[in-house]
């Protein structure tokens, strides 16, 4: 853990103690095994039988963060240990029975004959939001495009503007921004440069795209019978599958009800081809393809998993958050974990 998430973690502690009673303290920072890793083991001691949860340490600012860890979460215990939780985002959390502590003292912990619920306590005064830069439009393309090709950290800097299809300008302030956080280090040689963080990379990017980047997409919405939707050929219309129709694809998992495309070409020929109409609460989204890297992946028709996984994940819709954790699980944790 970085200084930061110590105090964090240390705060909530005693913010714990101070709301509930309850005795709390850390067997270890670093935990990690085959299939599960976290910033903490926290045993928390309640009705003298003592729980242990594993800790990760995240800044909750945006309703999607909760679904995100749940997605991703430990196959033991977990336990979102963050700043401040507002009271809507504490529902949430218990709506996934993902326990959490925050350093003002709120917490949802649950266990075998165990309910604590603590919400409404004030946000402490020391806590501020920081702005950065790569948080904007560009630099969640930017972030993106490096998530999916770790290798353009080896490229010169026009070669990540066309790839992540920005204005080269930008590139420079947002890839110090990005090093400045410690997601990589550009001091060292162009072969040996890596993402040093990336799942909280990839947390960070599916937190703000929804709210930041996605609505500057939207092309349009409209009906179609899915059944004949789902048997048009995007490959045609260079169009990809996003969200429900992609997790389909990606995981065998679930039929999709809701679709979601993404396009660079005019949406004419595409809409005539699904036999889409027009309808303001339709069954299917069309949105602009904002990256301009290739498709790599085996199934060609279909958005690189990380887009597919922040689809998911933004629809607050619980069969869709294990979707995007089989995503996560079989496509994404494996190639943040590849060898260099």
């Amino acid at each position: 853990m970085t200084t930061q998430e110590q105090r964090i973690l240390n705060t909530a502690i005693v913010a714990l103690e101070r709301t509930t009673g309850l005795g709390t303290r850390v067997l270890g920072t670093e935990v990690a095994s085959r299939d599960r890793r976290a910033d903490a083991l926290v045993e928390i001691e309640i009705d003298k039988r003592k729980h242990r949860f594993d800790a990760e340490v995240k800044t909750v600012d945006r309703f999607q963060t909760p679904a995100i860890i749940k997605a991703r979460a430990l196959r033991e215990s977990p336990l979102l240990v963050a700043p401040y939780i507002t009271r809507e985002i504490a529902e949430r959390c218990r709506e996934l029975r993902l326990p959490f502590i925050d350093t003002a003292g709120n917490a949802y912990l649950e266990a075998p004959g165990v309910l604590v619920y603590v919400v409404g306590m004030a946000r402490p005064v020391e806590l501020r939001h920081d702005k950065f830069r790569a948080l904007n439009p560009a630099g969640l393309k930017l972030t993106f495009a490096l998530l999916c090709r770790p290798e353009l950290l080896d490229q010169n800097y026009r070669r990540i503007a066309d790839d992540a299809g920005i204005a080269l300008g930008t590139v420079s302030s947002d890839m110090k921004d990005l090093e400045t956080r410690g997601f990589f280090d550009l001091e060292t040689h162009p072969h040996d440069r890596k993402l040093l963080d990336p799942q909280r990379m990839l947390e960070e990017w599916v937190t703000h795209y929804p709210v930041t980047l996605r609505p500057k997409l939207n092309l349009g919405r409209f009906r179609a019978d899915p059944e004949r939707l789902l048997e048009t050929d995007l490959a045609k219309q260079n169009a990809y599958w996003g969200g429900e129709p992609a997790a389909a694809k990606l995981t065998r998992y679930l039929k999709p009800l809701q679709f979601t495309i993404y396009t660079r070409e005019p949406i004419a020929k595409l809409v005539a081809a699904g036999r889409m109409r027009a309808e303001a609460n339709g069954n299917v989204e069309i949105l602009e393809k904002f990256w301009k890297f290739d498709e790599e992946g085996d199934i060609p028709d279909v958005v690189p998993p990380v887009l597919a996984y922040a689809d998911l994940l933004a629809t607050h819709d619980g069969r869709n958050a294990e979707a995007a954790r089989m995503i996560y699980e079989k496509r994404i944790a494996p190639a943040f974990s590849a060898p260099d």
